[in-house]
């Protein structure tokens, strides 16, 4: 029985590990507005509920009345189901922390998804926390000495925040959860002008892009975050033009997926002079083996043209991603295509097993999935050798969207599968537990 258990979890995991790339489904948002360099989609997220959340630059999508008369041009943050219906406090013009007003007047920088499933935003100088079941705000970092613009801030799986500045010579700093400063990861970076910052899951690891010098994605690594400086450990990505020349990476916004590798979005051709490389997004290995590109670019935004990229986000499955361009002012929808090799595999139809959240974890983390029908449902985590961990579900459930807590405080670090069975159908996932 074990030996079979070990047999289908393999064949799991092989099928949510394995994609051979992303086809184009459809736009999600859009503006009609003509392509430009100096305004268009910055930001995404998808928050621990599966709602998308986007944002603008340089383009103000409301105006406020101050009592004196004047107008104010606001930023708004929206946020929809992943039907595309809003919620109900979108979109955000005003932040309210505890009756304390703050006025989104700076438009957005970049998104990000915390380790609680609440929403990151960067804007010009200042990084919010905003509830993303209200909209109220959180909390507000105002980053020390800084009057530009902020990066599109990235999380660890212990809940640590990355966050630098677009302009060179100023700090990377380490936030915690509740946006405290814990400590500096990088004194002054420089060398390149960064939109974005993408950490490893336990911290260990920086990805930044190279904004307008083009010298490729820059990995800095630290043994102990937070602890021992971050030190330059290689650049990622470029390509072999001729026997003399080299063409390096120009990535507006980098993002590890949830399949470990580094998305980086090139910027637009006219700035690069590449036809064959620029407007595109390109998939790297954490060692920087090239993986493959997805896009057309400069073509068409409704059949998934590119312009120039701003950061992507997936689904809790991880099969669905949400990519921001910036020159064409939409969010487009790309879902996963599977290699040869996971299709003899069958997906459940009388339920449906999430990706757990967030992933990885430490040291809880949330399991959904859904029920057509009323049934018997086991929910039961195993090791990677088998070994019954905890017993999560046991009993009779009706049908619907449900979302099973789990601790790993008292486990070692490491991959953990959980599998469901429900009215004879199985199936399974893998997670990461970090400490």
């Amino acid at each position: 029985m074990k030996k079979m258990l070990l047999v289908v979890l393999a064949l799991v995991l092989s099928v949510s590990m394995t994609f051979a790339g992303w086809e184009f489904d459809h736009v999600f948002a859009a503006y009609d507005l003509p392509v430009s360099d100096s305004y268009g989609m910055h930001g995404v997220a998808v928050d621990g509920a599966g709602n998308v959340w986007y944002s603008m630059y340089n383009y103000s999508t409301a105006d406020l009345y101050a009592a004196n008369g004047d107008t104010i041009a606001v930023y708004e943050v929206f946020a929809t189901q992943p039907d595309g219906t809003p919620l109900s406090f979108s979109p955000i013009n005003v932040l309210d922390f505890n009756g304390t007003l703050d006025t989104l007047v700076s438009s957005c920088r970049g998104m990000e998804t915390a380790d609680d499933g609440n929403i990151l935003y960067s804007v010009g100088g200042k990084m919010y926390k905003i509830n993303a079941t209200t909209g109220a705000g959180i909390a507000m970092y105002d980053f020390p000495g800084v009057t530009g613009s902020l990066t599109c801030p990235a999380v660890a799986a212990n809940g640590d925040i990355y966050l630098g500045t677009v302009g060179q010579g100023n700090p990377v700093k380490i936030l915690n959860s509740d946006l405290t400063e814990k400590a500096d990861a990088i004194a002054s970076f420089s060398g390149a002008y960064t939109r974005s910052v993408a950490v490893s899951a336990d911290g260990t690891d920086l990805y930044f892009g190279s904004t307008w010098n083009g010298i490729g994605i820059r990995h800095f690594h630290s043994d102990i975050p937070g602890v021992l400086p971050y030190d330059s450990a290689s650049t990622i990505g470029g390509w072999q033009v001729d026997d003399t020349t080299f063409q390096s990476l120009w990535p507006e916004a980098v993002d590890l997926g949830p399949d470990g590798n580094l998305y980086a979005a090139n910027t637009q051709i006219a700035f690069t002079n590449d036809v064959d490389h620029g407007s595109l997004y390109w998939v790297y290995g954490t060692d920087g083996t090239e993986k493959y590109s997805f896009g057309t670019a400069e073509g068409d935004s409704t059949a998934g043209g590119m312009y120039n990229g701003r950061g992507c986000a997936w689904s809790a499955d991880g099969n669905t991603m949400y990519v921001a361009d910036f020159g064409y002012n939409c969010l487009t929808v790309w879902t996963s295509t599977p290699d040869a090799i996971d299709s003899p595999v069958s997906i459940p139809s009388a339920f449906e097993l999430n990706q757990n959240y967030p992933n990885p974890f430490n040291p809880n983390t949330n399991i959904p999935f859904t029920l057509e029908e009323e049934g018997m449902v086991k929910l039961i985590v195993y090791d990677v050798v088998g070994r019954e961990v905890a017993t999560l579900v046991n009993e009779n459930m009706t049908s619907g969207t449900h979302v099973v807590s789990f601790s790993g405080a008292d486990l070692s670090a490491g991959m953990y599968i959980y599998k469901i069975s429900f009215n004879g159908e199985v199936s399974a996932k893998n997670m990461l537990l970090i400490k």
